[in-house]
């Protein structure tokens, strides 16, 4: 009987140091997976401002470009002002010029219509 109860001892202290070591690997597991966690973590949020400041600088890029653009359009926009201001005075001189020329023809045409006289 003796030999069962000791046999059972030593079963349950060997049982228990098992299971304080399980405990033990599953805690240090548990705190390896966090620290993996964490820096998998830190590697996004590092990508994450990356693509950030990237997008940034090419937004900056993009803006400078386009004010450049815009000078540049402004400058084309006065050039067409100034085209259709110069359009409008010829179109003007060319509907004084035909109503002159029509005067003109009319005067033509009565100095060359036969004579009456004769």
């Amino acid at each position: 009987m003796e030999y069962l109860k000791l046999i059972a001892a030593l079963f349950s202290a060997t049982g228990f140091w098992k299971l304080v070591e399980v405990l033990l690997h599953l805690r240090s597991d548990k705190r390896k997976q966090a620290a993996e966690l964490q820096n998998l973590e830190t590697q996004t949020e590092k990508s994450i401002a990356e693509n950030w400041m990237q997008w940034c600088q090419t937004l900056e890029k993009r803006v400078k470009e386009l004010e450049a653009v815009a000078t540049e359009n402004g400058e084309l926009k006065k050039q067409i002002d100034n085209q259709r201001s110069r359009i409008i005075e010829l179109e003007a001189k060319v509907s004084r010029v035909e109503m002159e020329n029509a005067h003109l023809v009319n005067q033509i045409k009565e100095l060359t219509k036969p004579q009456e006289h004769d």
